[in-house]
């Protein structure tokens, strides 16, 4: 049995972030959300552990076809544009994704691939239906998402499954770290996978934030779209993904500096000190990257006109018609989640804000 036990815990740990020290506490507190995107994801999760001698069988067909691939530099010459959307977490980034992979014409990894994390090229090209059907069976009901997690086995995923192979831990637990070998691995597979489908690719990874310009030193033409939440209501978002998601007010949820030294009873300052360092930490990529291939954009803004953003994609980056020629109005607005669920807390944090200078006082 213990060796059985192993295989479970190895198979479970890349679907498992390593942050979560309470799994099953998250597994109960996933089932009392009553979120269809939850209760899909826990389902697809163990699907995947069940399906890993299927996926492990897959792999070898796949690095097969890899072995009989073109060189590299020509693959790379005919892959792209790659465009990543990233951003703090509970900052909407999920809805920018899933917007713009209804709405362009792009490759993107489906939630199926969870069964295949060592396949996903091949699972794609085997498994993934046209767009027209994807939509005709998902509704309207396509834009819900359970912290990141959406529903339905051709809806576009973060990938997680992916990206912890190519990132690493920091001192938070968060995968905030790409090294030299991931980074590598990272652009084979986007290279590979835009070849494979004949189109640009269209990915989702909240922590890009933090690596972007490693990504843009090993992989070309790539764009991000880092988004910006309202800092009252994003610090409100992640102190309740705290509770929901960690079990735990005074854990972190999402990407922190692990430098900062605050006062660590205090989780309304710790959040406060988040919410600073991940606007600063937006700037100093843009500047990296450049402004040209890094875009923030604001949460807000986006929910109020969705079409421009996909217009200003398909335009600039996608190369599809011109700049000068209006979005049309086809998205209709979203409703943003800026909501006073908690005034005694919006007030704490409002005070924490104001105290740390990101808003003006009254």
């Amino acid at each position: 049995m213990k060796p059985l036990w192993e295989w479970i815990k190895r198979s479970l740990s890349r679907f498992v972030p390593d942050h979560v020290h309470d799994p099953f506490g998250l597994v109960r507190r996933m089932l009392a959300s009553g979120k269809r995107a939850a209760f899909f994801t826990l389902w697809l999760t163990g699907l995947g552990v069940v399906l890993t001698p299927v996926d492990l069988l897959l792999q070898f067909v796949e690095r097969a076809r890899r072995k009989g691939a073109t060189g590299a530099r020509e693959r790379a010459a005919r892959a792209g544009p790659f465009l990543i959307v990233c951003g703090p977490a509970r900052s909407g980034t999920t809805l920018v994704y899933q917007v713009l992979a209804e709405n362009l014409d792009v490759a993107y990894v489906r939630n199926f691939t969870v069964m295949f994390s060592r396949s996903p090229v091949l699972a794609t090209r085997l498994f993934a239906r046209r767009k027209s059907q994807q939509q005709a069976d998902s509704g309207r009901g396509r834009y819900e998402n359970y912290y990141g997690k959406t529903s339905g086995m051709q809806a576009p995923s973060e990938a997680n499954h992916l990206w912890n192979q190519w990132t690493a831990t920091d001192a938070s637990g968060f995968r905030t770290r790409l090294t030299d070998d991931g980074a590598a691995r990272m652009a084979d597979f986007l290279t590979r996978f835009s070849l494979s489908a004949e189109r640009p690719v269209l990915c989702k990874n909240n922590n890009v934030n933090a690596f972007a310009d490693a990504i843009d030193a090993n992989l070309d033409d790539c764009h991000f779209i880092c988004l910006r939440r309202e800092p009252l209501y994003l610090a409100q978002s992640l102190l309740r993904a705290r509770q929901e998601i960690n079990g735990d007010i005074e854990q972190s949820y999402g990407v922190v500096d692990t430098n900062e030294t605050g006062d660590a009873s205090d989780p309304v300052a710790q959040v406060v000190k988040q919410v600073r360092y991940l606007d600063r930490l937006a700037e100093e990529q843009q500047q990296r990257v450049g402004r040209d291939r890094f875009w923030i954009v604001d949460y807000e803004d986006f929910c109020r006109d969705p079409n421009t953003l996909v217009h200003r994609v398909r335009t600039e980056i996608l190369g599809e018609g011109s700049a000068d020629d209006r979005p049309s109005a086809a998205i209709p607005p979203f409703e943003n989640t800026n909501s006073d669920t908690d005034t005694t807390l919006l007030s704490a944090i409002r005070r924490a804000l104001d105290d740390d200078g990101i808003l003006p006082s009254a």
